[in-house]
């Protein structure tokens, strides 16, 4: 299945929310618009929106970048120049019922790659007001007991989601993980397992990259990440990276989190650089109400109004 077919199917698939997806693609480009991402429900809801977070392309000045969300006046299409594009360029925005992403070339583009972060968000009070989407009255009486608007309207609600994590994760360690990988044509071969060290504990991947040197589209390396019960969850293709850069992305594990590596056709793949950074966090309350799973009444009420203690 394409890349860009099996990105509905992940992002519904998410289940730790908030998770941030990498989006990795690469591939021939011809002259004109060439559809990269199309998004719209039930993929994409109010409940369960897509925040795009950081942008990385191939710099070239005949490709431009046209993104559209939701089909509103107040989205309009933005065209960004790729002429110049930074390592990690900051492109945010809000997804409620559509997004596409075009890559439009002056001429043909040969190889042409990109990486695109991406929110999977289930919305707190605060974030619903700031992004102007409907509330129930559960919310509506939870907004008024928080002062939720009131703070919206001060800026002080809500936090970014990045924020909120590193309030929220207790951290314990984080590591980088370096694997040399061989990998047999035709055969996906687990390179890294790990698991919590304790039941009061999660791991978290927070990014990954490859080495990408000598491949081409067709041998179809790529890189699966499978956590807990989601066999490769994610499929990472390794031509679009570079071991340069770290690639982020934020994947909850429960209770474990395995990286495989595939490669399709040619010769293996002897000696093949892959790097990850692994995080293990306390399973605090708060996260337990973020993940669903059982905790405490002032943990749920604290995690839905978006108001971190």
């Amino acid at each position: 299945m394409p890349i860009q077919d099996e990105l509905p199917v992940t992002i519904r698939h998410a289940r730790y929310l908030p998770e941030m997806l990498p989006f990795l693609h690469a591939q021939d480009l011809a002259a004109g618009d060439n559809s990269i991402i199309t998004l719209t429900s039930p993929t994409l809801s109010t409940d369960i929106p897509v925040l795009t977070d950081k942008f990385s392309a191939s710099p070239d000045a005949d490709v431009l970048l046209k993104l559209k969300a939701d089909r509103e006046p107040t989205h309009e299409l933005e065209s960004v120049s790729l002429a110049a594009v930074g390592e990690l360029t900051p492109l945010q925005v809000l997804a409620t019922r559509s997004l596409s992403l075009v890559l439009n070339a002056d001429a043909p583009v040969t190889d042409y790659k990109m990486y695109l972060g991406m929110w999977v968000v289930k919305p707190s009070v605060a974030q619903k007001v700031l992004w102007r989407l409907p509330l129930t009255g559960e919310d509506e009486a939870l907004s008024a007991k928080r002062s939720i608007k009131a703070s919206v309207e001060k800026g002080v609600l809500p936090f970014p989601i990045v924020y909120e994590i590193e309030r929220e994760c207790m951290g314990f360690k984080k590591t980088y993980a370096e694997v040399v990988a061989t990998a047999p044509t035709g055969t996906t071969t687990p390179i890294l397992t790990l698991s919590p060290p304790l039941n009061d504990e999660i791991l978290v991947l927070e990014s990954v990259t490859a080495d990408d040197s000598g491949l081409t589209l067709a041998d179809n390396a790529q890189i699966y990440v499978t956590r807990d019960d989601d066999t490769n969850y994610l499929k990472l293709p390794v031509f679009a990276m570079d071991q340069a850069y770290d690639f982020p992305c934020f994947i909850p594990a429960l209770r474990s989190l395995e990286i495989s590596f595939y490669h399709e056709v040619g010769a293996p793949l002897l000696n093949r650089y892959v790097r990850v950074q692994i995080s293990r966090y306390k399973l605090t309350n708060l996260l337990r109400a973020r993940f669903g799973l059982e905790t405490t009444e002032e943990a749920l009420e604290s995690v839905k109004a978006g108001v971190v203690p």
